[in-house]
């Protein structure tokens, strides 16, 4: 399920710290570092900025690994979950609602109600994974909320369909769990943003009956990290 879009330069490691001048800066600097310190001996300071831009930097690693042609696995990702792949690393869809948290430790919560159950209609991570059919494969089943561990069993997924449907076409198209009309329009979908990643890949999904009007909002920003990250097509 494709979650609400939301931009941050933070998502991408990029957050600035806001200068002052003459002798406010080490004041400041005084302020900043012992309230830190007071956060970390107390465990609260958990994420580090960077952890925001885990999505895409294990998204680029995963397809290498995984054998996913280049762009694909990114651009299945930038429909699950948001636009920019500015994209929240645990990141929550329960029952349609979309819950944006900063730590794993947040993001796991959302996988139980409140007797400790497992919820149902959850999905997690980068990858956008149902939590009730892909619980199986992680152990503690809070691991699906791991930007790492989410990617990558996305791109093994990925790779695994591919080999049992005979074409990435087909792979992608089934990656969401639709079928027909639905499967295709997702495909479609996902065609549109690996046209404006990676056009040579892009011809391994068939654009027959998608709409020329598809619009793709892969941001400058996403394009740049991936085309310094990616040498040549995999395709």
């Amino acid at each position: 399920m494709q979650i609400a879009r939301r931009r941050s330069d933070a998502l991408l490691g990029r957050e600035s710290e806001s200068e002052f001048a003459g002798s406010h800066i080490s004041t400041v600097r005084f302020f900043k570092t012992a309230i830190a310190g007071l956060f970390l001996s107390l465990g609260v300071l958990t994420v580090a900025p960077a952890a925001h831009a885990a999505c895409l930097d294990h998204i680029l690693q995963a397809e290498k690994e995984a054998g996913v042609p280049s762009g694909l696995l990114l651009a299945v990702a930038l429909v699950e979950s948001g636009q920019s792949i500015s994209s929240e690393a645990y990141a929550v869809n329960v029952k349609g609602t979309a819950h944006f948290v900063s730590t794993p430790t947040a993001a796991a919560k959302y996988l139980r109600d409140p007797k400790g159950n497992l919820r149902q209609n959850v999905t997690a991570g980068c990858m956008q994974l149902s939590l009730s059919d892909h619980k199986a494969a992680f152990h503690p089943v809070e691991k699906i909320v791991d930007p790492k561990e989410n990617v990558q069993y996305a791109a093994r997924m990925l790779a695994r369909l591919r080999a049992t449907a005979g074409s990435w076409a087909a792979a992608v198209a089934r990656y969401n769990g639709g079928s027909g009309k639905t499967a295709h329009a997702y495909a479609c979908k996902v065609r549109s943003n690996l046209v404006s990643l990676n056009s040579v890949n892009a011809s391994l999904i068939d654009g027959n009956g998608c709409s020329d009007e598809e619009s793709t909002a892969v941001t400058p920003r996403t394009r740049r990290v991936y085309e310094s990250a990616t040498t040549e097509p995999v395709g």
